[in-house]
């Protein structure tokens, strides 16, 4: 059964067009559960009701016609209870709902079956049989199963095939959902980086230069018959040679005498490289799959192994041949700094992942950037992006692909406002930073992704509060020598003269890897990270040390900051290394170097309990509210699936900030915000009612955020904190901001 679930699921899978899935689908669960009927029903919830979109059993006519409310009929009430509804005589029940023109009189058993996506249910699967009979609890299980197992591919076909029938000239286009990352609103052209390089990703299209496509697949097919010549001679030594003969094989199917000639057919009647290779090799595979003979059938592997390579070579061509758009949206299966930092600025306008969430990494660099950017989008194969035109509304999270005039119009009159609300922010940037009672803040930038534009205002801040020194490091082929550091330290330390700047030690690991230094956890953000990792390598921790401390001598504005520090040994054991490398280095260049003032991450719960201990020990801490959220409240910040749970603004995370904020006041020690949250306009109200008064933030948050402030008074906000603190869910602590915000006319003021 196992093996007829699975196939019956990638089947679903590889068929583009949503309609010929789900006449696949009723027709595969039927002869595998030998049942005399089988029907898909998907869910339309602007219609409010489920259509009958495929059945092998029914009267085929009512397909795509036939409509049953949520509330009405057996289908309706599989879709109300979330869960299977098992009768022998379905007609006898008082729910049932008689429609003449799906023809199911003969029928008396029925077995229904919710399909839920991320609690949201997709539609209802049904098996029926004329005998008055009730299914088997195998029967019911096995059907349960295919339902869940379908749940994330009906989603996929959705998405599919609402991408595929866009096209450039669309009048309407289509709309996607996702998070917002980083609000703002661009309207440009999506470029695919590095996409995902699997048949289920391709989409089946024609193309209007069949000579073009044919050169595609002769250049990857060259590549890839080089590939094994290399792999051949590599094996040579270690495999007998009737096991080398399979590169054999690879080159014969390539030619133009077997699958070659089979793909070059394909694309001479016009589809394009990527669809012919799909359709060949899915087509020959899956007649080695239908083989008796096991021998036969695992030849079924080597055509789709063979398949993957070419169309890896095929892709990659493609890829270096593709001319950036003037503006570019940047659109990846996940974004990574060296994506970002391969686009020109000046070419860059939007940002979109499928996966990773509001806080997830890439989120963090759109937002350092000051582009908008909408993250967990869904698994759509990214090759359906390519080249469209793109509409990113970082505020709401929307994606609409091939939009009409009217809305690239109406949203460039939004841009156009957009633009005039940073204008108002800006004329303030070089006022006191100050409420509107008089309490002065100190506002920082948080920097290290793009030092150029993070530096623009750096005559209206107090200096840095986080500087980011990993992505030196990501962008990077080998770690980089303690002279590259040095070269790098010295110029940020000296973009802010006389002000502080705190730089980060490295902090690499859970959503940031370095490509030379791999890292392979099944729990990632509570593995090796952080401090953890570079005091376990104290020759890098060391190397960076010295670097940071030999740029601070023309400067003498350097703090220290260590990343995710849970218990005390470890500040210990960083204290004493930071001497030693201070020590050595006076020792060297025969002066005395005073040492750096050094402080703490708190963004480990445990941290949270060791504040006393922490400020006998060092300068000051800094709170990272991303990942505090994140252990809080046991949410993997760059899961889309549970993205809904992460919130700053969760009560528990609100309650833990107040008391972190009332122990460091009571302690006398130094604290400041360089998280997401202190750069948000409902965060930083709060947080400055908790006493906060150091906030470091991205350098496109800092007009907006010194704007908002000296619009309110002290006492005013503690009023909104009581309140806010008796909340029991984001969402009222929302809406008790918001009502804030309207009550002092400032919400229309502050797009957010």
């Amino acid at each position: 059964m196992l093996g007829q679930l699975r196939r019956i699921v990638q089947d679903v899978a590889q068929e583009p067009i949503l309609n010929k899935a789900m006449a696949g689908l009723v027709s595969s669960v039927k002869h595998a559960m030998e049942t005399e009927c089988c029907s898909v029903y998907l869910a339309d919830y602007k219609q409010q009701h489920f259509m009958l979109m495929a059945t092998d059993g029914l009267n085929q006519d009512a397909v795509g016609k036939v409509a049953i409310g949520f509330s009405e009929g057996l289908i309706g009430w599989v879709g109300q209870r979330e869960e299977p509804i098992n009768l022998a005589q379905a007609h006898l029940h008082p729910r049932f709902k008689v429609t003449p023109e799906v023809s199911e009189d003969s029928f008396s058993a029925f077995l229904g079956c919710p399909i839920i996506h991320h609690r949201k249910v997709l539609g209802v699967l049904t098996i029926q049989q004329a005998a008055e009979r009730v299914f088997s609890e195998d029967e019911e299980s096995f059907l349960v199963t295919l339902g869940v197992q379908l749940a994330s591919v009906l989603a996929n076909a959705e998405m599919r095939d609402a991408a595929t029938r866009i096209t450039p000239f669309s009048q309407q286009g289509s709309q996607f959902h996702g998070l917002p990352g980083s609000p703002g609103m661009a309207i440009g052209e999506a470029y695919v980086a590095q996409p995902a390089s699997d048949f289920a990703a391709i989409s089946l299209k024609r193309a209007e230069d069949p000579e073009k496509e044919l050169a595609l697949f002769y250049r990857a097919v060259k590549i890839t018959k080089a590939e094994f010549n290399r792999l051949a001679e590599r094996m040579s030594s270690h495999l007998p040679a009737d096991a080398l003969a399979i590169f054999d094989v690879y080159h014969q199917l390539l030619d133009a005498a077997s699958l070659g000639r089979e793909i070059e057919i394909q694309i001479t009647d016009g589809w394009c490289a990527k669809s012919a290779l799909k359709r060949v090799v899915e087509r020959f595979a899956r007649q080695f799959d239908d083989m008796d003979d096991p021998y036969l059938r695992e030849r079924g592997l080597d055509i789709r192994d063979l398949g993957q390579r070419v169309l890896n070579n095929l892709l990659d061509t493609e890829q270096r041949r593709a001319k950036l758009p003037d503006k570019v949206v940047l659109v990846a299966d996940e974004v990574t700094a060296t994506m970002l930092a391969e686009i020109p600025r000046e070419q860059l306008v939007a940002v979109v992942s499928l996966r990773g969430s509001v806080n997830s990494h890439a989120a963090i660099m759109a937002r350092a950037l000051g582009i908008p950017a909408v993250m967990g989008v869904s698994e759509l194969p990214l090759l359906h992006w390519h080249a469209q035109r793109v509409i990113v509304d970082g505020y709401q999270g929307h994606i609409l692909l091939s939009p009409s005039e009217a809305l690239c119009h109406e949203y460039q009159r939004l841009i156009t406002e957009d633009v005039a609300l940073n204008a108002r922010y800006m004329e303030e940037i070089s006022l006191p930073s100050a409420s509107k009672c008089g309490e002065q803040f100190k506002f920082m930038v948080n920097s290290g992704l793009a030092v150029e534009l993070e530096n623009v205002h750096a005559q209206y801040t107090d200096g840095v509060g986080l500087y980011r020194t990993e992505f030196p490091f990501i962008i990077r082929d080998q770690f980089p020598t303690e002279q590259d550091q040095v070269d790098l330290y010295a110029q940020v330390l000296g973009s802010y003269p006389g002000k502080t700047v705190v730089m980060r030690t490295l902090d690499v690991g859970g959503d940031k890897a370095l490509p030379y230094f791999s890292i392979i956890e099944e729990n990632p953000f509570l593995g090796w990270r952080g401090i953890r990792l570079t005091l376990d390598h104290p020759e890098i921790f060391l190397v960076q040390i010295r670097a940071m401390i030999r740029a601070n001598i023309d400067h003498d504005n350097l703090h220290i900051l260590l990343p995710m520090i849970c218990d005390l040994h470890e500040v210990d054991e960083a204290i004493r290394l930071v001497k030693q490398a201070c020590f050595e280095l006076s020792d060297e260049l025969e002066i005395t170097l005073p040492l750096p003032k050094i402080g703490v991450m708190i963004e480990v719960p445990s941290t949270l309990y060791l504040l006393p201990e922490l400020a006998a020990k060092v300068d000051f801490c800094s709170v990272g509210t991303n990942d505090l959220t994140q252990y809080l409240l046991a949410v993997d910040r760059n899961n889309a699936r549970v993205a809904n749970l992460y919130d700053a603004l969760h009560p528990s995370v609100l309650r833990a900030l107040y008391r972190l904020g009332q122990d460091a006041q009571a302690l006398h020690f130094p604290i400041s915000i360089c998280g997401e949250l202190g750069g948000e306009p409902a965060g930083v109200l709060l947080l400055a009612a908790m006493g906060f008064r150091r906030f470091s933030m991205n350098s496109s948050n800092l007009a907006r955020i010194k704007w908002l402030l000296r619009r309110v008074e002290l006492a005013e906000l503690q009023q909104l904190l009581t309140e806010v603190l008796q909340c029991h869910s984001p969402k009222q602590i929302r809406a008790e901001v918001q009502r804030f915000l309207e009550h002092k006319q400032l919400l229309t003021q502050l797009r957010a």
